[in-house]
């Protein structure tokens, strides 16, 4: 019972949860104001404005908060505008339906951020559908209102970002923090003897995607902003989760011989161990509820010392046995990892004083990059441009919709299948195929839900239901769609009772509107397509160059810390974009399967390859006073020219059928234990770059 209350810490204590909360907070406030002032349908129309802005209201960065706050006011605005007008001419709607289907289209070359910004217009322009005016005058009644709701919220959005600016941060570290303890979780699974098959491994690869994007989010918030001292606290504490990152992920080098290791005492204490870890950064986790929180090192010193005793009872026993040495190596990174765990906790606590490691690094290089400027939309209007067909099938989807309800007006309402197709399509076939049912069965269950509401429940308690839902739908629009079909149904559902209570036939409705715009989506899915078949062998080409380079940086005596920081986050991100790209790949008509299982093994031992690399650091550390530092720079400067020659272009041919070149031991050179560990070392980093060269020159990788 004791981990109860801890358990739903964890839980409430996430971004999503927090935006969402704030997003029903706005919009409730927005509509209780205009209400107060104005009456009931005036609050409905200035809810619809700051229902329409929210949509982009997410974690951001404070410095871009006023522009894509101040974006979405515009478009919302002017798309309620376009919309209104453009009703009382049939050819002029129809041209506005497909100029919005277009626009939304075209504006996602500009990346996964502006994606909120194309369904706030697409939101604001269904919105306005949904209203009968008799006249231009009453149009501009409304349009009045919800420029009202809309700039209201748009204040109260850029309002609270400012005053809650740390908590912000947090918050995205904690996302951070979270993902690490998951990945830490999966790391543990795997050293559980009794698990067998490639799940668990593959489960390991998607939680270090995950952590990859969590760490991104991170790195674009709190790196921008680094003047005061909890400023730089929070980038001290995110570098050091980063380092302990990189040590646990160092422990990976030996993963395959452990595997199959026969002592399965010894992996049922490395289980036990990683849990623990796991568990701590949990505990760590919780501590960012405070601006000002306190925290104690809490190093596993007794488990970490008998967990390195049971190895070195095993080595005495057989000191000659490869797998024991793995056990070593695996042992010795862990409890690193361990204190760089201890060592986060210390950087949390309030009373610790900030280090110099912000002034020392070129921040602005960790920070994502995002497309800007009018010429990347000028770029799009090119035949194989995937923003342009995503656009034109976006556009088409909508047109054909908007023209089926105009045909049959008794059976099919326009706004709503409109919005469906919105929500659901997307630039890549599988998202769409994904959505597409998250919307379906989000629907029915939302209408079901709405219908039991009305029946059971009174008047104030359905306003209460109509600003969670809208709350909730935006808490989990990128975390759960289905969830936040869900809570748009309801929301939707309820406001359409109160403007016409009791129509009970609307939320079948509903469901025969999703039904169309989810078989509109689907079929225009297969126009003028853009697979992920296509971006492939850009993909693989982007992750052996990130792994070149990673080289270049990590095999090497002295790291500079920078440019070792800055190639680790690069093939960080090209490993995830690999496995992101192999999930969506599965969800693909005629998807070869050979090819995922080539892919799916390129992944594993691109992962290995990161995991040596990261190796290389900590192994200096641990061992840089006892190597020959002449012999050990010469024999690492030589396999660092192996190495990025495998990985580039041309090296997938001589990975093929060569063999591992033949050199002298570099025990020879002076018989240091420490060089031995180094050459080995050496050897098996060559080996998994030999392998992912050979794995990605595949013809049946290269030839997609």
């Amino acid at each position: 019972m004791a981990s109860f209350p801890r358990s739903i810490s964890l839980a409430v204590f996430r971004a999503h949860i927090e935006n969402g909360l704030s997003v029903a907070i706005g919009v409730g406030l927005t509509g209780v104001t205009i209400g107060w002032a104005l009456g009931f349908a005036a609050a409905v129309a200035a809810a619809s404005g700051a229902v329409c802005v929210s949509i982009s209201d997410r974690t951001d960065p404070l410095r871009q908060k006023a522009w894509i706050m101040g974006f979405a006011f515009l478009s919302s605005v002017f798309f309620t505008g376009l919309s209104g007008f453009a009703r009382f001419d049939t050819t002029a709607f129809i041209i506005a339906t497909a100029s919005v289907g277009l626009w939304a289209g075209l504006i996602s070359a500009y990346g996964k951020w502006v994606m909120s910004l194309a369904m706030t217009s697409v939101l604001a322009f269904v919105f306005a559908m949904g209203q009968s005016f008799a006249t231009p005058s009453d149009l501009a009644d409304h349009l009045m209102l919800t420029v009202l709701g809309a700039f209201g919220y748009t204040v109260y959005a850029v309002l609270i970002a400012w005053l809650f600016d740390d908590r912000g941060r947090r918050l995205l570290l904690a996302e951070a923090m979270h993902a690490f303890a998951a990945y830490l979780r999966a790391k543990a699974a795997l050293y559980n003897p009794d698990t067998t098959g490639h799940g668990a491994f593959r489960a390991l690869i998607d939680a270090h995607a995950a952590l990859a994007d969590r760490l991104q989010a991170a790195r674009d918030s709190l790196f921008a902003r680094r003047s005061h001292r909890m400023q730089l606290k929070r980038i001290d504490t995110l570098i050091a989760l980063l380092d302990a990152f990189e040590t646990v992920l160092s422990s990976d080098a030996d993963l395959e011989a452990l595997r199959h290791a026969p002592q399965r005492d010894l992996m049922w204490r490395l289980n036990k161990f990683v849990s623990q870890m796991a568990e701590e950064v949990e505990r760590l986790t919780l501590a960012l509820r405070f601006r000002h929180g306190h925290t104690t090192p809490l190093c596993h010193a007794e488990d970490a010392r008998q967990l390195q005793d049971a190895v070195a009872q095993a080595h005495a026993a057989t000191p000659d046995d490869p797998i024991v040495h793995a056990f070593t190596a695996t042992t010795n990174k862990l409890v690193l990892a361990d204190s760089y765990i201890a060592t986060l906790a210390t950087v949390l606590d309030d009373a610790t004083a900030p280090s110099t490691l912000a002034a020392g690094l070129d921040l602005d290089l960790f920070r994502q990059d995002s497309p800007r400027g009018i010429t990347v939309l000028l770029n799009q209007f090119r035949w194989h441009s995937p923003a342009l067909r995503y656009a034109i099938r976006l556009s088409l989807a909508m047109t054909v919709g908007l023209g089926l309800t105009l045909i049959f007006p008794r059976f099919a309402h326009a706004n709503w299948v409109l919005l469906t197709i919105a929500l659901i399509m997307r630039a890549n076939y599988s998202v769409t195929s994904q959505r597409r049912w998250d919307r379906v069965t989000g629907t029915l269950i939302g209408c079901a839900l709405a219908v039991t509401f009305i029946n059971t429940l009174p008047a104030p308690v359905l306003l209460l239901f109509i600003v969670l839902a809208v709350g909730t739908s935006h808490a989990y629009g990128l975390v759960a769609y289905r969830v936040t079909a869900v809570g748009a149904s309801i929301s939707s559902l309820l406001l359409l009772h109160f403007v016409d209570p009791l129509v009970h036939p609307q939320f079948f409705e509903r469901i025969v509107d999703t039904l169309i715009g989810a078989g509109l989506s689907w079929a225009f899915g297969y126009l003028l397509p853009h697979w992920e078949r296509d971006d492939l062998p850009h993909t693989v080409r982007g992750l052996l160059a990130a792994d070149a380079g990673f080289a270049e940086a990590a095999l090497r005596l002295k790291h500079s810390s920078q440019r070792y920081r800055l190639a680790r986050k690069k093939t960080l991100e090209a490993v995830a974009q690999l496995s992101g790209a192999i999930r969506r790949l599965a969800d693909e008509p005629n998807t070869n399967r050979r090819v995922l299982a080539s892919l799916g093994e390129l992944l594993g031992a691109n992962y290995l390859l990161a995991s040596d690399l990261s190796s290389m650091p900590v192994l200096v550390k641990l061992r840089i006073q006892d190597l020959d530092a002449p012999a050990a720079k010469a024999a690492i400067a030589a396999t660092r020219e192996r190495v990025t020659a495998l990985l580039s272009p041309e090296g997938g041919a001589e990975g093929v059928d060569a063999a591992v070149p033949l050199r002298d031991s570099l025990a020879g050179m002076h018989g240091s234990a420490a060089m031995e560990v180094l050459g080995r070392r050496l050897d098996h980093i060559e080996h998994a770059a030999r392998k992912v060269s050979r794995l990605a020159a595949r013809p049946v990788i290269d030839g997609i």
